[in-house]
């Protein structure tokens, strides 16, 4: 996958790791008619070529368990190194919440589309407060 050249999008973008294709295209589906730009993986591999091919996102929501050469959380720990300013939420019907806290947010599986949107706009929201704070110099 390779991220689109010159494009110009403001929008947050969120990057969704899920190999069970009815829950990805689901949930992305989701969070574009909550008015966010998805780029949809089907694992960690295909989502880390396309952050190295440039891709942005302000946040990645992944499954941990998935085939490929990294799991989900092998993912987090090289977002956390080489873009610490992505937000991770990771999920899992078999992790338990402790072992992944300090990579991100973890939401355990199964959960409703409507909590997972929720918090993916919580965070990102939160996000763009802090920025535009920063921004204005802290005076806002």
């Amino acid at each position: 996958m390779v991220p689109e050249i010159g494009s110009h999008v403001e929008e947050p973008r969120v990057l969704v790791i899920e190999d069970e294709v009815l829950i990805r295209i689901a949930l992305a589906e989701e969070l574009r008619a909550a008015g966010l730009t998805v780029v949809e993986t089907v694992n960690a591999d295909e989502a880390w070529a396309y952050l190295k091919a440039g891709g942005r996102v302000e946040l990645v929501f992944s499954d941990i368990a998935m085939p490929g050469t990294m799991d989900g959380i092998e993912f987090a720990r090289r977002l956390r190194k080489y873009y610490p300013d992505v937000h991770v939420i990771l999920t899992s019907g078999n992790t338990q919440k402790a072992a992944v806290t300090d990579l991100g947010l973890f939401l355990p599986k199964p959960y409703s589309f409507d909590a997972a949107v929720k918090t993916i706009r919580e965070i990102l929201c939160a996000a763009a407060t802090r920025s535009a704070v920063v921004d204005s110099g802290g005076n806002g």
